[in-house]
């Protein structure tokens, strides 16, 4: 089946999402300024707790665009036989090795020479694998650069992908219905025993690949409706608006309803993380033009540096400080160190991650995509 005319050879009319992952990593970097939970002043506390701690939310958006994209770039190949399985997993794990091991190792670094603390070498060994998701101990899932366990997760989706790519869309529609009915109920279950904080809870609902998959599966079936051209018309400027409006107030809505967490860690943002991606993949309004503008769209093609570096940079600060900012001092801090951030995430993009791209593709001679890299 062809492509339908909306798309460009090389991809350039869903720009758009590639410029909207900054806007998740984003959010993802202001969930991590953790320090601000202890800060001095309430309306800081309250900040943070009620707003910026939210901003986990951004990965619900990254799965189920890693879901569309996916399917976007792939599918069709894989279906005619055009690329190998192999071709496919060298493609998607050297989009995001190279640089987890870079900060994993520098994590790994930092704690042998600076805290006295390596890791165990199971750990180590886990984590560079790509399998520390799987493990519901924290010291495993989130060792060494933390936000690193989402890519165990997609490098879990890839594999899935390769037979959920031969399933016809009503099966997915029955394995995505199964999946949302499964965590729910879980959810409600554990919701209604469980109220305070549990480590077990957020490996379960948060962190363990099996239970994400679902969103990502989402994006497969948005793909086919996209595709389709079904909900075209309703990609207007007013949706892209009201999408954009929506995120921020339901990340503080659920927080001042305090949502349980069960619900909140993906099936809260769901439906709303489903329609941006749908919405801005038809790209019929004045915000997709904005996202179009080169500045942004290199904010996006930085976003995969950004969401592995940020935490190491977050981290170092703290522990060079040493708690020294108080007040609005940290806020000052936090506004520092999103802009060091993204700034940082440009330099690696380009300096490294570009290069170790362009290298492996033609160690392999692997054409380029020019699609959204997820």
């Amino acid at each position: 089946m062809a492509a339908p005319a909306s798309i460009s050879a090389g991809g350039g009319a869903i720009t758009q999402l590639t410029a909207l992952r900054y806007v998740a990593a984003f959010a993802v970097m202001l969930s991590h300024l953790d320090f601000l939970a202890a800060n001095t002043s309430p309306a800081v506390r309250a900040t943070y707790t009620l707003f910026f701690h939210q901003g986990f939310s951004g990965v619900s958006f990254f799965y189920i665009l890693s879901g569309f994209i996916i399917s976007y770039a792939y599918r069709d190949r894989l279906l005619a036989g055009t690329i190998g399985t192999g071709a496919y997993l060298y493609r998607r794990l050297t989009r995001i090795v190279p640089l987890h091991w870079l900060t994993a190792l520098v994590f790994a670094g930092w704690l042998a020479v600076a805290e006295a603390d390596p890791p165990h070498l199971t750990t180590l060994v886990l984590n560079l694998g790509l399998l520390h998701a799987w493990f519901p101990a924290m010291t495993i899932h989130y060792s060494l650069n933390g936000p690193s366990w989402s890519l165990s997760d997609e490098a879990f989706f890839y594999v899935a992908f390769l037979p959920l790519v031969r399933v016809p869309v009503r099966g997915l529609c029955w394995i995505a219905a199964l999946g949302l009915a499964v965590i729910a109920a879980l959810a409600l279950a554990s919701s209604l025993t469980e109220t305070a904080y549990s480590p077990t809870i957020e490996w379960f609902f948060y962190v363990n690949p099996a239970a994400r998959l679902l969103e990502f599966v989402t994006g497969m079936l948005l793909y086919h409706v996209w595709r389709a051209g079904r909900g075209r018309a309703f990609a207007t400027t007013a949706a892209e608006v009201t999408l954009i409006v929506a995120v921020p107030v339901a990340m503080l809505g659920f927080a001042l309803l305090d949502v349980p967490m069960q619900f909140r860690y993906q099936l809260a943002y769901l439906p709303l993380m489903a329609a941006l991606v749908l919405v801005f993949a038809y790209g019929g309004g004045g915000v997709t033009r904005m996202l179009r503008t080169r500045p942004l769209v290199l904010l996006g093609e930085a976003s995969f540096a950004l969401y592995l570096t940020h935490r190491p940079i977050i981290t170092l600060t703290h522990q060079v400080l040493g708690g020294r900012a108080h007040g609005w001092g940290d806020v000052l801090l936090s506004a520092l160190l999103l802009v060091v951030c993204s700034a940082v995430s440009i330099a690696v993009f380009l300096g490294f991650e570009r290069p170790i791209l362009r290298w492996s593709r033609r160690a392999r001679r692997v054409p380029p995509m020019g699609v959204p890299a997820v």
